[in-house]
């Protein structure tokens, strides 16, 4: 009896040390580290993710913020079914709502990639489940819980936003994006830059003008490019270029918009290249650091940008050149949208 009572003690220490405060910490740092270099550096995105990966057996909550994580790494890196595979372990894995609505925002992703409409719509569904389930003890939540509630519903409002935006429907498309609060996102820096990203790509703009709407998107990729710059997010700073190589394409547009903003064009100009070549040179730049960051889907939408670049110059040789380049790892064939 004193045996087996010895036996149960010992079972219930060990499952107690493993489940320890100090053990939980630990996790949750690594899983906040790793979030820290989403847009920093994917191979220590992917080595934290893993390490609290590799410490969470006894820790549900940590474990599916850490399958988040990595998947994360893997659709940026273009190994969709790597990262379907995490995913769609996350909800045996957990029933915590927070991760939850992540993994279904993550979920939802890959089907906009994928082209995947129905499970998109499904997987929507679910995360406004989540989020309804999460509002009814939002008040309950800690400071860290609300971090990460906040990324998960700006997260939310982009991925849906991008989502609309590919199929064609722009009203709604600007509808999502501009449901996100503007103060909130701010403290996130992250999602701040990916939120004026989106908001200066096109069409989420309403002005008087067209003039005003190109002026307005230029100077929201600007602040966006020197935020990134400023806080080491390579991923952003070269989104941001991209942007503006495609705005600054249309010569009208790049001469009014260089005559109007001289300290901007100078930032982002610094190597002061001819004002007909800068598209081409901020395209050639942001595809550098995408290459450097590792987005198998970002590296190919910069050569097609670079393809537009050399089409509006006449170059229809390097246009296509650079459009075979965009598909030439095969991967690039599991996003229709951007094969297209």
């Amino acid at each position: 009896m004193w045996l087996r009572l010895a036996l149960k003690l010992t079972v219930l220490l060990s499952i107690f040390s493993a489940c320890s405060p100090r053990d939980r910490q630990a996790v949750d740092k690594l899983n906040s580290l790793s979030y820290a270099y989403h847009y920093r550096n994917l191979d220590s995105t992917d080595v934290y993710a893993q390490r609290a990966f590799d410490g969470s057996a006894n820790y549900a909550d940590g474990r599916a913020e850490a399958l988040n994580n990595l998947a994360f790494v893997d659709i940026m890196r273009m190994d969709y079914a790597k990262a379907k595979a995490r995913l769609d372990a996350i909800p045996a894995t957990t029933d915590n709502q927070i991760e939850l609505l992540v993994c279904y925002v993550q979920q939802m992703r890959l089907c906009q990639r994928m082209s995947e409409n129905r499970n998109f719509y499904d997987y929507r569904g679910k995360a406004q489940t989540a989020r309804n389930r999460i509002a009814e003890e939002q008040s309950q939540l800690t400071e860290r819980q609300l971090q990460r509630l906040a990324y998960a519903e700006s997260e939310l409002a982009i991925v849906t936003s991008t989502y609309y935006y590919y199929i064609g429907l722009e009203r709604l498309s600007a509808q999502a994006i501009h449901s996100i609060d503007n103060n909130t996102i701010k403290r996130d820096t992250a999602q701040y830059l990916n939120y004026l990203y989106n908001l200066g790509a096109g069409g989420m703009i309403a002005a008087a003008t067209q003039d005003e709407v190109k002026q307005q998107e230029f100077g929201l990729l600007v602040h966006c490019y020197q935020l990134a710059r400023e806080s080491r997010m390579p991923y952003f700073e070269a989104n941001s270029l991209e942007a503006l190589a495609e705005l600054l394409t249309d010569s009208a547009t790049r001469q009014r918009l260089t005559a109007d903003n001289p300290p901007a064009i100078k930032l982002v100009n610094a190597s002061e290249t001819p004002d007909r070549l800068l598209p081409r040179a901020l395209a050639d730049k942001a595809l550098a650091l995408f290459q450097r960051y590792g987005d198998t889907y970002q590296i190919a939408g910069a050569y097609r940008t670079l393809a537009s670049c050399y089409h509006a110059r006449g170059d229809d040789r390097q246009a296509l050149h650079h459009l075979r380049r965009a598909l030439a790892d095969r991967r690039i064939h599991q996003a229709p949208d951007l094969v297209a």
